[in-house]
């Protein structure tokens, strides 16, 4: 149903077009929301500081919202106490000169790229149908906005890509080389270096050569371990430095996530029904979609080292105490979408297709205005 509607339409028009979409949210938000006043430093209206309804507050200020911030900072003026923000995405935006304008503009851009190159990873296994149906629900999710913010999701979804593409085409070495610069882009992403092992394990024979080549993938990690001792005299501090946030998240140990679940049915069914109380709703559901996703990827037999990939990445996450950040953080979980596509019930397609730019909507708004962090 999904794939009729495009199936004549250029992707790069359906990108362009969603792109341009996104705008909504934003001018509508800026007409029927106050900015969310109780944490003054937290996004970038305050940090502009400009107290106008202007073009840039309504259209471009919200793109760089929260983290978006930390990392325009990172860029203009190095580390101060940001170690939680791995080097590489910052790094990307100084080629940018570290404006607001032009890093929008490249985040685009590398999404687009990103999305280009799953649509031709998509297409080593399945049908154009199933692979227009797989980016139109990652494109409908209702966080996939933060693709196009100042935030580390669309390079990193690039790079996680291109490392199974190459990987896919047995081009180990350029494979490698995306799988470290992931791993400077985002702690996560030494979920990478075991999926490609599994893919190089079944798919090769086994030559001391081509492995010698996963030495290279942890060395832009090292090196940001290094740079942590230097600059804080800890090799992890950026793991300490996800503890400091105030957010329930545990760095000092795993926690199982039934633990997590109980707490989170806790305050479900004891606190009353706020804004906070809705986000804990968002975010439990956002552990339930993409467990349930994850073991429909394996029902489904997606290859398997997309679905090693994803489990760790999700193990991860939700390992920390917390589900904060999760409707995020599932976005770079490519093979979640995929397994959407593949699902046969109409009613469920009908049901999501509708649903998820509903909340897309409002989430974008709030997240414009100041309110929704994730």
């Amino acid at each position: 149903m999904v794939s009729s509607v495009f199936k004549r339409v250029n992707l790069l028009v359906i990108l362009t077009l969603w792109r341009l979409i996104l705008f909504t949210p934003l001018l509508v938000g800026a007409y029927i929301l106050s900015y969310n006043l109780s944490s003054p430093i937290s996004y970038i209206y305050h940090y502009i500081n400009n107290p106008n309804l202007s073009f840039n507050v309504v259209f471009l200020y919200p793109w760089a919202n929260f983290d978006g911030m930390h990392y325009l900072n990172i860029a203009q003026h190095g580390y101060t106490n940001q170690a939680r923000f791995f080097p590489l995405f910052p790094l990307i935006l100084k080629v940018a000169s570290g404006s607001l304008g032009a890093s929008i503009i490249l985040v685009t851009v590398i999404f687009f790229l990103a999305i280009y190159f799953f649509k031709k990873l998509i297409a080593l296994d399945f049908p154009n149908n199933i692979a227009i149906q797989s980016l139109i629900y990652l494109l409908l999710f209702p966080t996939s906005f933060f693709f196009v913010s100042i935030y580390s999701e669309s390079f990193f979804l690039l790079l996680s890509i291109l490392a199974f593409y190459f990987a896919r085409k047995r081009r180990w070495f350029l494979s490698i080389i995306c799988a470290m610069l992931l791993m400077t882009t985002r702690f996560v992403g030494i979920a990478i270096l075991p999926a490609l092992l599994y893919e190089f394990a079944t798919n090769e024979k086994i030559k001391l050569k081509k492995l010698a080549l996963f030495l290279i993938a942890p060395l832009g990690l090292i090196a940001y371990s290094l740079f942590n001792y230097y600059k804080w005299h800890n090799f992890l501090y950026f793991i300490q430095a996800q503890g400091e946030l105030g957010n329930n998240r545990t760095v000092t140990e795993i926690v199982l996530f039934p633990q997590t679940i109980f707490r989170y049915i806790k305050i479900l069914f004891t606190a009353s029904i706020n804004y906070e109380w809705m986000i804990a709703l968002l975010e439990l559901v956002s552990f339930i979609f993409a467990a349930f996703l994850l073991y429909f990827t394996w029902k489904k037999k997606i290859r398997v080292s997309y679905l090693i990939f994803a489990v760790i990445n999700f193990a991860i996450i939700v390992s920390t105490g917390t589900f904060s950040g999760l409707p995020r953080y599932v976005l770079t979980m490519f093979p979640i979408f995929i397994a959407l596509a593949l699902i046969k019930n109409k009613l469920f397609k009908f049901v999501h297709i509708i649903i998820s730019p509903i909340l897309l909507f409002i989430v974008l708004m709030l997240f414009s205005r100041g309110y929704f962090v994730a």
